[in-house]
């Protein structure tokens, strides 16, 4: 988990409704020097924590953690491309680099 993500998420959220990490930490019930180190990803809290905060803010845990769900995904899709490439020869190595570099190259225009 990318915890310095969540935190941004979280102040940013904080600071469109206009409230103070005072504010936010009070209605969370949790200290203000805890929030500020959520927020900027010095310490994580717990589960019932976030949840907590995203309902006061009026959002989701979805929408604090998505960049940490969309890497995950990225990471599986890696170590599957990683374990299919290593277990092929040579030639089929330079096919995958050359469909993969097609590929890229055909999205970029």
């Amino acid at each position: 988990m990318d915890y310095y993500l969540i935190g941004s998420r979280i102040k940013e959220l904080r600071l469109s409704r206009g409230m103070t990490q005072e504010q936010l930490a009070e209605k969370a019930d949790i200290s203000t020097n805890f929030l500020a180190c959520i927020e900027i990803g010095k310490r994580k809290g717990s589960f019932e924590t976030y949840s907590n905060i995203v309902d006061i803010l009026g959002s989701s845990l979805d929408y604090i953690t998505q960049d940490n769900i969309r890497s995950a995904k990225i990471n599986i899709l890696n170590d599957k491309l990683n374990e299919y490439f290593n277990h092929c020869g040579e030639k089929s190595r330079n096919l995958i680099i050359n469909i993969a570099r097609d590929i890229y190259e055909s999205e970029q225009s």
